[in-house]
């Protein structure tokens, strides 16, 4: 296959030709080509439009001044001085350093107000508005605040949506909300680019293309289109496989893939509107008919939509760009829901749209059904480094519909702040961002470890969930219809999908719960009105793990034992359901500020909320009104070990033999043996040698040997004493008789007689009985074995 011409991007040239007339239509779907036509004509003879960069300035450096640093489109990475007391959208002009020697504006944004401290009036909100199950809670996000407002990155991702809601909902100045939105998601982006330096610094690469890599994240940042094909898909593949958390890596690929499908838009648009080899009329219909392909419409006119399929076949563009076409051309997107009201949703209606969502995301998720690897064509796609097309031949008509069906995402060029701006969805041009989200699973997916070793990829690690899934969890939402108008099934997998994680959408339960998604929409869409279900169920995932544990933890270990023995109303995290453990966490059970739910099995009854979860520390339980009771992990080693043990000694050859002696003086004792000459021979055999069988044979009562059968048949069957009910009547009966303690081995009598192991033992076997099918009791018992186990092995 002969490699496609490829051309450079010229920034000034494509800044001039879509800035002016973008504000004015970017939420239109369909353009006016004629206005479109003297606004760029307009901005073509331009020259004061500059590169421009949003950056945020943390409040110790906005305070005092200092050095940030940026990178630029072209790559590089520069030093920028911040003045003291800087203010909000202050804007430093940098001479020569952008593409082309060309200057550069940089606009900052900051948390520092040199009248007020913004830190006390959220402090405020936090302490006075807002409702929580515990202090605790205020703290955490205090302390998420302290690190958004310093420009950290944090892991704590539950915790800052939290924050986000309340501050975003809250009656605080809409400028201090704004600034805050900004700190918010900037905090997140550096966990992105902190991510692609450390792969780089790990990388075989050459400088050149660790700029290049540089550089086109920096355009992605912007909401832009890239330059390079080949370092875009480098960058989808080293987030992917790292350990960002899902939610994060979900905000990358939105804008990964806007930006892939506007540059796609950008050549397919230029290809029909400058080819020589077609009259105006036919111009026209294929200007018509790839309108609605890109939006996932019906085209009915089948005899022209073959002649443009040739004609973008034949042409000399990127393999990516045909084949984003072709995807895209293939995806007419679901529109039966598109007139509901999200917070009128039935039930039943919520199911539906979930069943869609799955559906989309399985169709997705199938390499092999995307992507024709039997001709190698992925080998192609993934060498190309250019997008083929010089923007800056882009004019009129052209030029405004390839740019504005998709900038009203928010990008720079459009006036916007790019991915610094929050979840941004584009206006137009659905089943292209699909498409181009498809192409992206398979590139990604088809990485072999050399591939990622090359990038500086970890093999092995840090793959919480795969490129398929990560990808697929997006693209489902997207084939709905997210960058199309946003509404019914649109933005409700938008919402799933962005803050429920790919959990919800393959089934889990951790949004779905409740009318949580839902309400959420409503507060992404302008409506401010806090709910405060919303509130706690937010509150709750700061407590429990949002998305799949990391192979290893304690948390995997839990998912695997919860699935295995398959308890009846038994969650794992992260599909632990948030109203039911939002109703355990306000209800009966205390959560350190620092601990995390990582299984919850619910026992409630309809007027008692009781069950048994266990933390990354402890396993805590609630069985009656009485109270509410827990064991640590190391609670449980030490029980295990004790009767870890006991089992040894019970299974000692020495203990045995002991044991059998006593199974017969039972069994002689048990009878009349006065008038059986051999029980009498055989008794006297036992005790001849042993003053303490012989004095309790000469002191003995009924009672006192129906209590030693109890004992000997337990603790000589290790059928009966590997249960835990079992060892417990043994124990009951030496701690009732003290007297049958004396007639056992000693050893064996202080293991069952140690007040710890009693009191241990009975607890556990307490909790055991909170459970109610005979199979949960004993899948419970074993799972605490197995969890005491583990704590041992770590």
């Amino acid at each position: 296959m002969d490699k496609p011409d490829t051309f450079s991007l010229n920034r000034r040239h494509f800044l001039s030709y879509i800035a002016l007339g973008t504000i004015s239509l970017l939420t239109k779907d369909l353009l006016d080509p004629g206005s479109a036509i003297a606004a760029t004509q307009e901005s073509s003879n331009s020259n004061s439009i500059l590169e421009k960069y949003h950056i945020f300035v943390p409040y110790v450096t906005a305070r005092n001044g200092g050095k940030q640093t940026v990178n630029l489109r072209s790559g590089d990475i520069c030093q920028i001085e911040i003045p003291s007391r800087t203010l909000e959208n202050q804007e430093i002009t940098i001479k020569g350093i952008g593409e082309n020697e060309n200057d550069i504006l940089v606009v900052l944004h900051t948390l520092y107000d040199r009248q007020f401290r913004i830190a006390d009036q959220v402090y405020q909100e936090i302490d006075k508005n807002t409702q929580f199950i515990e202090e605790a809670s205020k703290a955490k996000c205090k302390s998420v605040y302290e690190q958004v407002e310093n420009g950290e990155y944090l892991d704590d991702q539950s915790t800052l949506a939290l924050l986000d809601y309340i501050i975003s909902t809250s009656n605080l100045d809409q400028q201090i909300k704004e600034r805050y939105h900004i700190a918010s998601t900037n905090s997140r982006l550096l966990g992105i680019e902190q991510t692609i330096e450390s792969a780089l610094s790990k990388s075989n690469l050459k400088e050149p293309e660790k700029k290049q890599i540089r550089g086109t994240y920096a355009y992605v940042r912007a909401g832009e289109p890239v330059p390079n094909f080949k370092a875009l898909t480098d960058i989808d593949s080293i987030v992917t496989n790292s350990a960002l958390p899902l939610e994060i890596k979900q905000t990358y690929f939105l804008a990964s893939t806007q930006s892939r499908a506007l540059t796609v838009d950008f050549i397919i648009v230029k290809l029909i509107d400058e080819s020589k080899n077609i009259s105006d009329e036919k111009r026209k219909i294929y200007q018509s008919i790839y309108q609605r392909v890109r939006e996932g419409k019906k085209v009915d006119d089948e005899v022209n939509l073959k002649s443009l399929d040739a004609f973008i076949n034949d042409a000399e563009i990127p393999q990516n760009a045909k084949f984003i076409y072709s995807i895209a051309k293939d995806q007419e997107l679901d529109t039966k829901h598109q007139n509901l009201d999200p917070q009128e949703i039935s039930p039943q209606v919520a199911k539906d749209l979930l069943q869609d969502a799955k559906s989309q995301l399985n169709a997705a998720s199938n390499g092999a059904r995307i992507v024709p690897l039997a001709n190698k064509i992925l080998s192609t796609f993934g060498v190309e480094t250019a997008t083929g097309v010089s923007i800056s031949s882009l004019s009129g008509a052209a030029a405004t519909n390839a740019t504005l069906a998709f900038l009203g995402g928010g990008s720079v060029a459009a006036g916007g702040l790019g991915m610094l701006g929050g979840l941004a969805v584009a206006t137009g041009g659905a089943a292209l961002i699909g498409a181009a989200g498809l192409l992206s699973i398979a590139l990604v997916s088809e990485m072999d470890d050399k591939d990622r070793k090359n990038l500086g990829i970890a093999i092995g690690t840090g793959t919480i969930a795969g490129a398929v899934s990560v990808l697929a969890a997006w693209t489902a939402a997207t084939a709905l219809g997210v960058a199309g108008t946003l509404s019914g099934a649109a933005a409700i997998t938008a919402i799933i999908s962005a803050l429920g994680g790919l959990s919800v959408i393959t089934g889990g339960a951790t949004l779905i719960a409740s009318v949580t998604a839902w309400a959420i929409w409503s507060f992404l869409k302008g409506k401010k009105q806090r709910d405060q279900s919303v509130l706690h169920q937010l509150e709750t995932r700061t407590y429990t793990l949002t998305e799949d544990p990391l192979p290893g933890t304690l948390g995997a270990f839990l998912k695997n034992k919860m699935e295995l023995y398959n308890f009846e109303e038994g969650f794992s995290a992260p599909n632990i359901p948030l109203d039911k453990l939002s109703k355990a966490l306000s209800k009966w059970v205390l959560i350190n500020p620092d601990e995390k739910v990582m299984a919850l099995i619910d026992t409630s009854t309809w007027n008692d909320a009781k069950g048994i979860i266990f933390t990354d520390n402890r396993v805590i339980w609630k069985r009656t009104w009485s109270g509410t009771y827990s064991k640590t992990y190391a609670d449980l080693a030490r029980f295990l070990n004790m009767e870890t043990e006991l089992i040894s000694l019970l299974s000692d050859e020495h203990h045995r033999q002991e044991l059998s002696k006593l199974e017969k003086l039972v069994y002689i004792l048990s009878d009349d043996y006065a008038n059986d000459f051999y029980k009498m021979q055989e008794l006297v055999n036992l005790v001849s040698n042993n003053k303490i069988l012989s004095d309790f044979v000469s002191n003995h009562d009924r009672n006192k040997i129906s209590d030693l059968k109890i004992l000997v048949d337990t603790l000589s069957d290790s059928q009966k004493y590997h249960h835990w009910s079992n060892l417990k009547n043994a124990v009951d009966v030496l701690n009732r008789e003290n007297d049958l303690r004396i007639i056992l081995p000693s050893q064996l009598a202080s293991q069952l007689s140690d007040v710890q192991y009693r009191e241990d033992l009975l607890e556990l076997e307490k909790l055991v009985n909170m459970l109610s099918s005979e199979y949960d009791k004993a899948g419970f018992e074993k799972l605490v074995k197995n969890i005491a186990t583990f704590n041992k092995r770590k």
